[in-house]
């Protein structure tokens, strides 16, 4: 037994580094550097902003191609070709000269993030540990942390090395720690990947829950799922369209680009530390009340962001401005929060609602469904081009996580005692456990 669980805890600090790698590189740093690349190569903000979408495009797309994989060739030879593809990616943007290369960079690192971090990650994680809320939460904090590094790192690299060694840096990590997760997976989660056997000593709670398990297609016919894949996608859409744009538009209204980037890092940090608070609370507070606080904070942090200018004359340094603006604190705060509860609630829902079996299955369908958030930065670009202004798209992104805010707290838990009794003939009491 202590071998077992010596494995399990090196299972999953190498399936966390190689998401704190993936965050740090992808949607939270690209923002970061575009402006750089955007000034070197003549590109206009429509063509960057496409990157951006296709970022997202191809990390949802690929969701359920990579649930399949898992299922067909196991967990370890997923995650071999996920680095394969990061140190592809990662090396075409470092080596890009054209828009071409650039777009086929982010397309293969979107590619690289399903076959490498949440999908597999998620998957082996909620298999090897009991407390998944708490673990769930802790996964999602270093992912979070890799996007408070990120920004930093591009910060003090650039000014030294340029934007390109900032690229080259995630070239070699990716193939140091995409050969340390595929390494570290245990034999029976690789080999049996469909099953729901369970390592740990399970209580009878999470025997009576495997009862109420439901199948793919009796999940996908419920507007719960849908109510689910609708608020993830807000925290997608506005991840991705504020990160792309953010330290631009704060620049043309007067804020330094490193004070806009340490904005990132902070919103990024909030995050990790109430990834962390939101894992605990999982295994107390519902988490259909955790959504509704995060979509309420997304929506509070987009309305500051849109707002949000600097101040003609203001001194100091870059961290005493950015402390100096409220309202790009508020932005830090309400995304921060959002983004740490978002991600631990959206995924205690699906199993909580629809249990581990096809938890698999929905969860690479949720990524997938939530491939419309690439829309936001495709239309946040456009939108600079011809009307001059990012403010108009946060707002938004701000009203459109409103109506999600609706939706999630009016749903109810799913009937399957309904299901059930339709298929048996005997009604089988259903508990609340939203």
């Amino acid at each position: 037994m202590p071998v077992v669980v010596a494995n399990r805890w090196v299972t999953f600090a190498a399936q966390s580094l190689v998401f704190f790698l993936v965050s740090a590189g992808t949607f939270s740093s690209l923002g970061v550097v575009l402006p750089a690349m955007v000034r070197e190569l003549h590109w206009n903000w429509t063509q960057a902003g496409l990157g951006y979408t296709f970022l997202g495009l191809s990390c949802g797309l690929s969701s359920v191609a990579t649930a399949a994989l898992i299922r067909r060739i196991g967990v370890r030879r997923t995650l071999l070709l996920g680095t394969v593809m990061l140190v592809t990616g990662f090396g075409a943007l470092a080596l890009t000269h054209s828009v071409w290369v650039y777009l086929a960079g982010t397309l293969i690192v979107g590619l690289a993030f399903s076959l490498s971090a949440t999908v597999p990650g998620t998957h082996v994680l909620t298999g090897l540990f009991e407390r998944r809320s708490t673990l769930l939460g802790a996964y999602f904090t270093i992912g979070a942390l890799g996007g408070v590094a990120g920004p930093l790192m591009y910060v003090a690299l650039a000014p030294a090395f340029g934007w390109r060694a900032y690229w080259w840096v995630f070239v070699s990590a990716s193939a140091v720690l995409g050969l340390f997760a595929a390494g570290t997976v245990p034999s029976h989660v690789d080999e049996r990947p469909s099953a729901d056997n369970h390592p740990d000593p399970v209580a009878a709670p999470s025997l009576i829950e495997g009862l109420y398990e439901w199948s793919v297609r009796k999940a996908l016919a419920t507007s719960q799922f849908y109510v689910i894949v609708g608020a993830y996608t807000m925290y997608l859409l506005i991840n991705t369209t504020a990160h792309g744009f953010a330290v631009e538009h704060l620049t043309e209204r007067g804020v330094s680009k490193d004070a806009a980037a340490y904005m990132l890092s902070v919103e990024a940090l909030i995050g990790a530390g109430v990834s962390v608070i939101g894992g605990l609370l999982g295994e107390r507070v519902r988490s259909k009340v955790l959504l509704i606080v995060s979509l309420i904070a997304l929506i509070g942090g987009m309305s500051a962001l849109a707002w949000a200018h600097g101040t003609p004359g203001a001194g100091g340094s870059a961290w005493a401005e950015f402390l100096g603006h409220p309202l790009m604190l508020g932005y830090a705060l309400g995304v921060g929060i959002g983004f740490g509860l978002s991600f631990v609630a959206s995924t205690m829902l699906l199993l909580t609602y629809f249990g581990r079996r096809a938890y698999l299955e929905l969860y690479s369908i949720m990524c997938l469904l939530s491939t419309a958030a690439a829309l936001g930065p495709a239309v946040g670009g456009w939108a600079r081009d011809t009307l001059g202004s990012f403010a108009g798209v946060f707002l938004l992104c701000a009203l459109a996580a409103f109506i999600m805010l609706i939706a999630t707290a009016l749903m109810r838990p799913p009937g399957l005692a309904a299901a059930l009794r339709s298929k048996s003939g005997a009604a089988i009491p259903m508990p609340d456990r939203t």
